[in-house]
């Protein structure tokens, strides 16, 4: 790999340099087993890192990658050749991915490109891009590059794209695995709540200026969703939870927050779009006063029960996904969420936690039951006006 020297360090006996090099020079200089070295984790799923094509086709930054070198000699002439990638081998293994991705274009589709659908070119090229771990998603990211920008500016993505790396020499085993550890200090994964908030951390902004003040909201950040669960009160709500409450009545089915579901959301910007513009300030201001409408009946009612169920995301997202499926309109959430609050009584919550109780868990996946249970029965609770109680060892009977 020819490099430029940009600057150099010494720790004790070590030096770091560091230098710039074209991606196709890092690339093309990559040893076979560049993912071997024992002291680096394995290469791992990364919904984040697998969008690093956006970053590579609209030349954007890329964090340095940290390598290691044996000695000095390695480095002679302003090329090296032999190195062990210390930190940024995440980034390489998807680097190398787009790249082999941009190959497999250029030599086989190019010429035919306008003449295949999203759908069939990535189904006629299924197998190739299974064979060198790529996806649809790159494939197409790189047809729209090339068919807006043209072939010589998908070709200097890579040769006029440059890149840092910090090469490090004179660092003895146990030097870099300390220097490994601290490179990757603070790199835990992202919890899936956290990742969720952020994502819609702009409906944040506005639930601030519409909530009343008996309303509260908590971020994962300042306390996890279950540790909120367990000892909130009523108007307490986990921002999470909200957010899949929002979502589940939009969709008028419970939905799951996870990273399938994070991941699609951000796959499909017309999808997010449409939920960020039905979220509008007048109706969170009716979807918050409902919440604690609702909230406040469930605890004079049920006392301690009702708190709990009112802070649990498979509660929220169930009955408001309910709520999204009976109402015909916005206008009608209030109306609809006063007839609950004032027949919450009829939603016997102690019978629902013994039928609960009743299920075989080594059988049952009990999130996704319940929520499925929860859904139904309060469905069938709003179509029967709120007049009929809640029978849960019925709803739960046909799941054992």
């Amino acid at each position: 790999m020819q490099f430029n020297l940009l600057d150099v360090k010494s720790e004790g006996n070590a030096r770091c340099r560091l230098i710039r090099a074209s991606l196709d020079e890092y690339l093309s200089s990559l040893p076979d087993d560049y993912a071997s070295y024992d002291v680096q984790r394995a290469i791992v799923s990364n919904s984040y890192l697998d969008k690093l094509v956006l970053t590579v086709i609209n030349d954007r930054h890329i964090p340095s990658i940290t390598l290691i070198v044996d000695n000095e000699d390695g480095l002679a002439g302003g090329r090296v050749d032999s190195y062990k990638i210390l930190d940024g081998l995440q980034r390489t293994h998807r680097l190398r991915i787009i790249n082999e991705t941009r190959k497999l274009f250029l030599s086989e589709i190019a010429a035919i490109s306008r003449e295949l659908s999203d759908f069939q070119l990535k189904r006629n090229y299924r197998d190739q891009l299974i064979s060198i771990g790529s996806s649809g998603f790159i494939l197409l990211e790189l047809r729209k590059f090339f068919e807006s920008s043209g072939k010589e500016a998908l070709e200097r993505c890579f040769s006029e794209n440059y890149q840092w790396f910090e090469v490090w020499t004179g660092l003895g085993p146990a030097e870099q695995v300390q220097k490994m550890l601290l490179l990757n200090a603070g790199h835990k994964p992202v919890n899936i709540r956290h990742q969720l908030e952020l994502l819609f951390n702009n409906i944040y902004t506005t639930i601030s200026e519409v909530k009343a003040g008996h309303v509260r909201i908590s971020r994962e950040k300042q306390v996890t969703s279950s540790s909120h669960s367990k000892h909130r009160k009523v108007g307490d709500f986990h921002f999470s939870h909200v957010i899949s409450a929002l979502i589940s009545y939009v969709e008028k089915k419970p939905i799951t927050a996870g990273s399938d579901f994070i991941e699609s959301v951000q796959s499909d910007r017309e999808k997010y779009d449409d939920l960020i513009g039905f979220f509008s300030f007048d109706f969170l201001q009716s979807f918050v006063n409902s919440l604690y409408r609702i909230d406040v009946a469930a605890a004079e009612c049920f006392g301690d029960a009702g708190v709990q169920w009112m802070g649990r995301d498979t509660s929220l997202s169930a009955m408001f996904a309910a709520l999204g499926a009976h109402a015909k309109s916005n206008l009608e959430l209030m109306d609809i969420c006063e007839l609950l609050a004032d027949n919450f009584n009829k939603c016997n919550l102690a019978e629902y936690e013994q039928a609960r109780k009743t299920l075989d868990l080594a059988k049952v996946n009990i999130g996704a039951v319940s929520k499925r249970i929860i859904f139904r029965s309060f469905l069938s609770f709003f179509d029967l006006n709120c007049s009929v109680p809640i029978s849960w060892h019925s709803a739960f009977e046909g799941e054992r």
